[in-house]
């Protein structure tokens, strides 16, 4: 036997319906609500009484109705007893918080400034719901970004999975199983409402449609939300002087996220230009150390493929670069060092190496460079006796 918390009894009570209810061992029970002219506690045994398919058919009272419709509102009036109970616990634990920490805010600098690890998922529920009006915005927000993250953690697993079996029903099903563990106080909340709807829809759709995840369009779908935050390019890059691992690491991220796309898409990424289906890969976004990084496979973290792909992109990018160089020197050969010398310089160690220009091309660079120079003392002229002054 199982109980749903939250359920509208006493919607339900209040109009006349006839409806079928599971009732142990899978017996169905027919439940039809009478007027106040009903007989007051009748309940048919009879064979007459007996619905079709061999449901048994019971009649409730007006006062049989008051009565469930009494235990729903007390059951509700606990439920809100015990919300607010916890809401004034994580009043008094954001105040002690802020005292032991010298902060007044939950977030600083936009980031989360409190340990929510030791909160049982219900007080977030209801801090991030404004239970009471005990909170500031930015504690809900806090505290709705910290349940969040739970949510992600319980889910990812299952994210994965989906993403390489094009099982995404095993996904939203997963949700629904964690939903489902809510207790009462999150239950009252409004967006458990909404993203249990969103999650139920999502279901539906995923078993639809094998190989890829539903579009539900719904911004209440909080595995949807999960798929797309998973599979976006991240917004920061490795900072200037990051080591090679660190590097190879957020190359290994940005594929890893348009490998994600590709499959929630229904697709596979490819890095071969000429296939004419699946996602093309994306070069764009990497900078070229990133790129340099996975052509020498750093942590031997990259397919052959990749490496390929990021050899061929890289060398594509120089080759632009140096006759580029060469167009913006306007045939004139010192300009046309300088920019060269330029492009070698502005290069990474990891990006020389993987090109193939070493110490020898700077050097070959600056030599020319000082016998053009020279060749202009000797022929331009300027405040010293020049060749040209002996012509």
């Amino acid at each position: 036997m199982s109980a749903v918390i939250g359920a509208g009894v006493a919607s339900l009570l209040g109009q006349t319906f006839s409806g079928q209810a599971a009732g142990a061992y899978g017996q169905r029970t027919t439940v039809r609500a009478v007027d106040a002219g009903g007989t007051a506690g009748a309940t048919s045994t009879s064979a007459a009484g007996q619905d079709r398919g061999g449901a048994t058919a019971l009649s409730l009272s007006a006062e049989a109705r008051a009565y469930l419709a009494t235990m729903a509102s007390s059951a509700d009036a606990t439920q809100s007893a015990a919300a607010r109970e916890k809401a004034t616990a994580a009043r008094g634990w954001f105040d002690a918080q802020y005292a032991r920490l010298g902060i007044g805010s939950a977030l600083v600098n936009g980031q989360t400034a409190v340990d929510f690890s030791k909160q049982d998922r219900a007080t977030l529920a209801v801090v991030a719901a404004g239970t009471a009006e005990l909170f500031s915005a930015d504690e809900r927000q806090a505290a709705g970004a910290a349940l969040q993250a739970r949510f992600d953690a319980a889910l990812m697993p299952h994210a994965v999975i989906a993403r390489h079996t094009g099982d995404y029903a095993g996904l939203y099903a997963a949700a629904a199983d964690y939903l489902g563990e809510a207790g009462a106080e999150e239950r009252a909340t409004t967006t458990f409402t909404l993203q249990s709807k969103a999650v139920a829809e999502g279901l539906a759709a995923a078993r639809a449609v094998f190989g890829r995840a539903p579009a539900t369009g719904n911004a209440n779908d909080p595995v949807r939300a999960l798929l797309d935050r998973t599979a976006a390019t991240p917004a920061t890059k490795p900072p200037a002087g990051a080591s090679a691992a660190t590097v190879a690491s957020a190359a290994r991220t940005m594929l890893d996220a348009q490998a994600a796309r590709a499959r929630d898409a229904g697709t596979e990424l490819v890095f071969d230009a000429t296939r004419q289906s699946g996602q093309k890969a994306d070069f764009g976004p990497f900078e070229n150390r990133t790129l340099a990084a996975i052509v020498q496979n750093v942590g031997d973290a990259f397919s052959p493929e990749e490496v390929r792909a990021a050899r061929a992109e890289l060398g594509q990018r120089t080759r632009t670069g140096l006759l580029d160089a060469f167009n913006k020197s306007d045939g004139d050969p010192m300009s046309r060092n300088a920019a060269l010398l330029g492009q070698y310089l502005s290069m990474s160690g990891e990006e020389r190496a993987v090109l193939g220009f070493g110490q020898d091309y700077a050097d070959g660079i600056l030599a020319n460079h000082r016998l053009l120079s020279s060749l202009q003392g000797l022929l331009g002229g300027g405040d010293g006796a020049s060749l040209l002054s002996y012509i």
